[in-house]
């Protein structure tokens, strides 16, 4: 079986057996597992053929990380701000519109290792707004007063940060935008936006839920904070695609924060309303925890199916441990796109070419066992770059 992934009216067939080798080498830790960007590009990426910001960014990502690069990452990560040792004149931040998940704090983590590979960078900052879109247009203004040189954004609240950031780069700040948000127009209001093809995404959730199960007839979205872009987006073109198969149709959307907590009270809720839900499409497999939680309150039997950005492996290891009831198909965790994000920065900064739009690959896989590994904490993704060690020091494993 293959799941189809199509890029506008040009359909790609990926081969099932194949990505999912792919995925169960990433369990493997960092440190084993590659010593060169390539590895770590075919490992994540499925292939080695992406943009220069991209293969810069893993080349960086691949360096080994000592005991001390260690220590300062940590500490960088816990205090949001920090000087790095090296005595370079640049500062560097990212403005999180919602830091408080463990997706969010990885991905954090990712973007403050990748920081600490360049020299020229003496200061690193970081912010959560928490939410709020206030505070998020308050949190780069701060940075614009200080004269940042550099700003990677997760632009939760969309076209509102737009005149700020236009404010940035008037100031002759670089700024990067990833993980599936916009704020204004790439390569004119803001150097170059870094994401999957999140249209494309939403399609191939819909394809992996056809293909894996032809009789399924509703299907449910599950977003992240309320009118954010990037679930707004995946829901669009899913529903788009449904439009395109006799039967098949998206039944509800909700709200979840991108929290176990928030997907638990949505999927309670829709299990109130639905007595069948065939199959789910969700940014957020850590979240979905939480579904699984509802489940079980609810006495519901699971035999559903999942399409999920994410890949943080506690949604795998109750995969198995529920007896592999559901189906569950994914693609990335796409934590490394804050390294891309700010390698794109950086290379604007010195002056090179950047493109606006720098699409990150991405294919679908089945989850299968082995992609389960109990000694890391249940809250990372499979994917991603930031090493083992780190990661248990992060969230005390």
């Amino acid at each position: 079986m293959e799941i189809k992934i199509r890029r506008g009216e040009t359909e790609m067939r990926k081969t099932l057996k194949n990505m999912s080798a792919i995925a169960l080498a990433t369990m493997l830790p960092l440190s084993v597992l590659a010593q060169s960007g390539e590895d770590l590009m075919e490992s994540r990426l499925g292939t080695t053929d992406a943009n220069p910001a991209i293969v810069d960014a893993f080349e960086r990502a691949a360096r080994e990380v000592t005991p001390e690069l260690r220590e300062k990452a940590l500490e960088c990560w816990n205090e949001g701000s920090c000087d790095t040792g090296t005595g370079g004149e640049m500062t560097v931040a990212l403005a999180d519109g919602f830091g408080e998940n463990v997706w969010r704090r990885v991905t954090a983590m990712e973007y403050v290792q990748q920081a600490l590979t360049y020299p020229e960078i003496g200061r690193i900052l970081y912010s959560s707004a928490r939410g709020d879109a206030a505070k998020a247009i308050s949190d780069l203004r701060s940075y614009v007063a200080q004269g940042v040189d550099v700003i990677v954004i997760f632009a939760d609240h969309g076209e509102a940060l737009g005149p700020t950031v236009r404010e940035a780069q008037e100031a002759g700040i670089q700024v990067a935008v990833y993980g599936g948000t916009e704020v204004g127009t790439a390569g004119e209001d803001y150097v170059a936006n870094v994401t999957e093809d999140i249209c494309e995404l939403g399609a191939a959730f819909i394809d992996a839920i056809e293909e894996s199960n032809p009789d399924a007839q509703n299907v449910v979205a599950l977003g992240g904070t309320p009118g954010n872009p990037l679930s707004a987006t995946v829901q669009r073109c899913a529903t788009e695609r449904t439009e395109e198969i006799d039967g098949l149709e998206l039944v509800a959307a909700e709200d979840t924060n991108w929290t176990q907590e928030g997907t638990f009270s949505a999927t309670s809720a829709l299990l109130s309303r639905f007595d069948d839900i065939d199959a789910y499409i969700s940014e957020y497999a850590d979240g979905f925890r939480g579904a699984l939680r509802a489940y079980e309150s609810a006495d519901r039997p699971m035999d559903f199916t999942l399409s999920v950005r994410t890949d943080e492996q506690g949604l795998f290891c109750e995969w198995e441990d529920s007896g592999k009831s559901f189906q569950i198909f994914y693609a990335s965790g796409q934590n490394y796109q804050s390294r891309i994000a700010l390698t794109a920065a950086m290379r604007a900064a010195a002056g090179e070419a950047v493109d606006a739009h720098v699409d990150v690959p991405f294919a679908m896989s089945p989850v299968e066992e082995g992609l389960c590994n109990r000694e890391l904490p249940m809250e990372v993704s499979v994917s991603t770059l930031v090493d083992e060690e780190t990661l248990k020091a992060m969230f005390g494993g």
